[in-house]
């Protein structure tokens, strides 16, 4: 299973440096946006995507937790995202903006909050590249591991990204595809040689 790490995890004063410790186990890179309005939180912004691509050699792949994610979700495509994950109870028009995502020549995925089921967005599954399941509440929460079963509704030819509260030690759980991907944040960024910088 493929490793991405959630840069919202590390030091704010000091991502990078807690990042590079981390390159020989991780995939790639997860971005989370959020707005303080879609949910309760704030997260990263377009200076600190550029900086990252400036300085990281992998994939960034970015998860949009924010209202009328339209403008931004164009904006990440053209700065050279992977793949972009997004709410579709937040957009205006969930499949033109998956079909603009890959006219932009990113990835367009769809992003499965705790309170949707599968059966909510079975008619979008074929517009999307890729599906992110959330195990805990967006913007923060316990994890749910019931959530992890949303998989199984998920055709094998779409990745699958566990994101919310994962551990490696979850593995076992997860349907584990070859494109598949776990998103982990503290449990990365909070190991002893990554908090010393060794």
């Amino acid at each position: 299973m493929k490793i991405s790490a959630s840069v919202y995890a590390a030091d704010p004063c000091n991502i990078i440096e807690k990042l590079k410790p981390l390159l020989p186990e991780i995939a790639s890179l997860h971005f989370d946006v959020m707005d303080g309005h879609f949910v309760p939180a704030y997260g990263l912004n377009l200076a600190l995507f550029q900086r990252l691509q400036q300085t990281i050699e992998l994939p960034i792949d970015v998860h949009l937790m924010i209202a009328n994610p339209e403008d931004w979700a164009l904006r990440f495509a053209a700065m050279g995202a992977r793949w972009i994950a997004v709410h579709p109870e937040a957009c205006r028009d969930p499949k033109a903006l998956l079909r603009a995502i890959r006219q932009r020549g990113s990835q367009g995925y769809l992003a499965i909050s705790t309170t949707m089921a599968m059966s909510d967005v079975a008619e979008l599954l074929p517009e999307s590249d890729g599906v992110l399941i959330l195990s805990a509440p967006a913007g923060g929460g316990e994890f749910m591991p019931r959530m992890l079963d949303k998989a199984h509704a998920v055709p094998l030819d779409l990745p699958v990204v566990y994101d919310g509260k994962m551990q490696k030690s979850f593995i076992e759980l997860l349907r584990n595809q070859p494109d598949d991907l776990m998103v982990i944040g503290g449990a990365l960024f909070n190991q002893p040689d990554v908090q010393s910088g060794s």
